[in-house]
């Protein structure tokens, strides 16, 4: 054995050639020793070249051994679905976040890509032959994409996107365009200033032959677009949602009628466009966002959506000229979300809605108008049983806040956000206790009760326990950020008292008498309805509240049953 290896150690020592007897060769001038080692050089990038084939070959015949190879192409399909998934859902966020490229290999091909932490089906394919024809033949990996617009490139991103839509057969798409934020110094001396647009229709264009598979589009709206949208009108019959923003580095389309004839069309999100400028099926929506809404366009948007649910108003402004609130009722409503700078405009917006199933309200102002005084007329006017609250400005005063709950029994989700906690109210003990579980007997419960009614209650024998009862008992889910004027171990009195319900022993707690009536309800004949676990409490305070070691000990304890707690302190305190 040792003999061969020498003589294979031999041979091929004789076959290299010496380049060592050439160089010192006397009779070689330079260009001849030039061509020599040229000649040396190809010889061995080929020899690396049949090196690095027979590795990889190699490699192949290794890897052939290993399970994720033999996979089925279905459960490799499923596992491609996984990698090419957005972190959070990119059609779920209202607002995007551009991660820079080089944060995910392989998350974006020539501006497109499929969202944030997700990888391109495009970027799949070049990892081997077998996994492109699995990402080729998997048409639900083309049919969500995200597109950095860029006018430089637009006929490339066209082409590719050409091939990208094409894999995607018949499914139904989503597609989110971004707008081109580079500056394009050439085009900007060619319309001399003058605002000409100039942004391509090589992308839209791609995009509208495949408009008969649009499901969920959010698209700025150059001007340069009007022709090539207005094709698509009549071919919309899977749109289900649509965001429309005006263009901000470009004129932006003035009027928006491509989307009138969406037969399928419910939720819409406009950013900067008014309801005057785009014609859409209003009357079958439900769900409507607007941002830069007027006061008017408001109560305008619920007259013209009667099936609406949900409505959000962000940004709401006063308007430009003074506007008569007719009074509307809307039977369908159950989420309104409105964002304002200044509560000036809320009694006469409030004042005209009667909204009967409102569920949930959001109510967020920058400036220090009480928001509360406005929101109990509407309330009470409209009988509806709210479930969800949730207000951001300036703490209420804490007996306008308690009087304010006591409207809403049913309430299960409050949230009071004081962007400035040490401003405004403050929540005591006097909060704590009115939502803390008391007992109440024959006598607490006949002083809101007529004398038929007592008389019934002496006659029943599950009298002789007494019944529990507290303020909002359905609530499972507080949120506060504000000033506090209670201790920590008053705190968790509170959270022990409304995680560990009190256990019922008589019949009669498994089916409350009709006279319990809610505590100072304006209702006094209403019943009391069960109390709930608070299952969530999340408070931020100027500083964080710090109980002492025994207390902490029966926090973690309630944490470790299942209740959700969270104490945090306010970054900003003490910068205003």
């Amino acid at each position: 054995m040792e003999h061969q290896n020498a003589r294979s150690n031999n041979a091929r020592r004789n076959t290299e050639p010496n380049l060592s007897t050439f160089l010192n060769d006397p009779t070689l001038n330079a260009k001849e020793q030039i061509e020599l080692i040229d000649n040396e050089i190809m010889r061995v990038e080929g020899q690396i070249v049949r090196l690095v084939k027979h590795r990889a070959f190699l490699k192949r015949r290794r890897n052939a051994f290993s399970p994720a190879v033999k996979l089925p192409p279905e459960i490799l399909a499923h596992i491609f679905e996984y990698a090419c998934h957005p972190n959070g859902g990119e059609f779920g966020d209202r607002y995007y976040t551009y991660f820079p490229s080089s944060q995910l290999v392989g998350g974006i091909n020539l501006g497109l890509s499929v969202g944030v932490g997700a990888v391109t089906p495009l970027f799949i394919g070049t990892i081997c032959s077998a996994w492109r024809n699995v990402s080729k033949g998997a048409s639900q990996l083309w049919s969500t994409l995200t597109i950095h617009m860029n006018n430089r490139n637009a006929d490339a991103q066209a082409s590719l996107l050409r091939s990208w839509l094409q894999l995607s057969g018949n499914r139904p798409l989503a597609i989110k365009l971004l707008e081109d934020d580079t500056t394009d110094t050439e085009h900007e001396e060619e319309d001399g200033g003058w605002g000409i647009d100039v942004s391509s229709t090589a992308v839209i264009r791609v995009l509208a032959e495949h408009a008969h598979q649009w499901d969920t589009i959010d698209f700025f709206l150059p001007s340069t677009w009007r022709t090539v949208l207005s094709r698509v009108k009549h071919k919309l019959p899977m749109l289900r949602n649509a965001t429309l923003r005006v263009a901000e580095s470009c004129p932006t389309m003035v009027r928006v009628d491509a989307f009138a004839y969406a037969p399928q069309l419910q939720e819409v999100h406009l950013v900067g466009y008014s309801i005057a400028d785009v014609n859409l099926p209003w009357a079958q929506l439900n769900r409507l966002d607007g941002e830069y809404f007027g006061v008017d366009e408001c109560l305008e948007t619920l007259r013209r959506c009667t099936d609406l649910q949900v409505c959000q108003f962000e940004r709401a402004y006063r308007g430009t000229r003074p506007f008569d609130a007719h009074p509307i009722t809307h039977t369908t409503l159950q989420s309104f979300e409105l964002i304002m700078d200044s509560a000036d405009d809320l009694p006469a917006l409030f004042g005209a809605m009667t909204l009967p199933n409102l569920k949930e309200i959001v109510l967020s102002f920058s400036d220090d108008e009480p928001m509360l005084r406005e929101i109990r007329p509407l309330i009470r006017r409209s009988n509806c049983v709210l479930q969800h609250v949730h207000l951001v400005g300036l703490t209420p005063e804490e007996d306008d806040l308690l009087d304010f709950l006591r409207e809403l029994p049913m309430l299960q989700v409050f949230m009071l956000i004081n962007p400035v906690t040490e401003t405004g109210g403050r929540l005591t003990t006097r909060f704590l206790d009115a939502l803390m579980p008391n007992k109440r007997g024959i006598a607490a419960a006949s002083n809101d009760a007529n004398d038929d009614d007592v008389d019934m209650m002496q006659s029943d024998d599950s009298h002789d326990e007494a019944q529990y009862s507290c303020l909002v008992p359905r609530l499972q889910r507080l949120e506060y950020q504000g000033a506090i004027g209670f201790t920590p171990h008053e705190l968790l009195q509170f959270l022990i008292s409304r995680w560990r319900l009190p256990t019922p022993h008589s019949p009669s707690h498994s089916h409350p008498n009709p006279t319990n009536a809610l505590p100072s309800s304006p209702h006094p004949h209403k019943q009391q309805p069960p109390i709930s676990q608070l299952r969530a409490v999340s408070l931020t305070t100027t500083r964080r509240i710090r109980f002492d070691s025994a207390d902490s000990q029966t926090v973690q304890a309630l944490m470790d049953e299942g209740m959700f707690l969270e104490f945090l302190d306010d970054p900003n305190a003490g910068m205003y």
